[in-house]
């Protein structure tokens, strides 16, 4: 449905109710509303992530996008966080680069994920799916959360310097677990807090 008929529709249903004028609809795109959508990957982003219902797998990104959004217009650490994870994001999507390197960057952008401080209970559920995200840009290895793992296996997971050397229950993860696709050998073990 066009603009105008969308205007058109909102006169009469005014008219309707008691000759009430409709106040005027301003919907102009502003250079900082695409912008901002580039920065979280609204150019990118499959439907079925940007248009996701609370039923859909993929509604936990979509929440994630969102909350990194409304926090790259505000002030402070959060702003920080977010633009930083968004950057992150934005380099592993757009830029060119070898397989190796692509890897790298993806366990960084796995790492200020979990930095961003975002509220716990969406990470755990977002954790997968950006992961699963992440692997599709990926050629021969694949990327895991380990948010369901709740004790330490050195196999698996590396403490990072704030832990507690001889914990052996997580705490929380602080990046993602990096595998070889072909054999399911680990390429770069997870840390996690202790």
């Amino acid at each position: 449905m066009n603009e105008e008929r969308v205007k058109e529709l909102v006169s009469q249903l005014a008219e309707a109710v008691g000759g009430i004028a409709p106040a005027e609809v301003k919907t102009t795109s502003t250079t900082s509303d695409k912008l901002l959508s580039r920065i979280v990957l609204g150019d990118i982003l499959d439907d079925s992530i940007l248009s996701a219902r609370p039923s859909d797998r993929t509604f936990p990104l979509r929440l994630l996008f969102g909350e990194m959004g409304a926090r790259l217009t505000k002030d402070g650490d959060e702003a920080d966080h977010a633009f930083t994870l968004a950057s992150g994001l934005n380099f592993f999507f757009r830029a060119e680069m070898d397989g190796e390197s692509k890897a790298r960057v993806a366990i960084e952008v796995s790492r200020t994920f979990y930095e961003a401080g975002f509220d716990p209970e969406m990470v755990s559920k977002a954790a997968p799916l950006l992961a699963a995200l992440l692997s599709g840009g990926l050629e021969r290895i694949k990327l895991e959360s380990v948010d369901h793992m709740k004790v330490f296996d050195s196999q698996l997971h590396e403490r990072t310097g704030t832990s507690d050397p001889s914990g052996s229950r997580i705490v929380r993860p602080a990046s993602f677990l990096c595998r070889v696709t072909a054999n399911n050998v680990v390429k770069a073990k997870a840390q996690v807090v202790t």
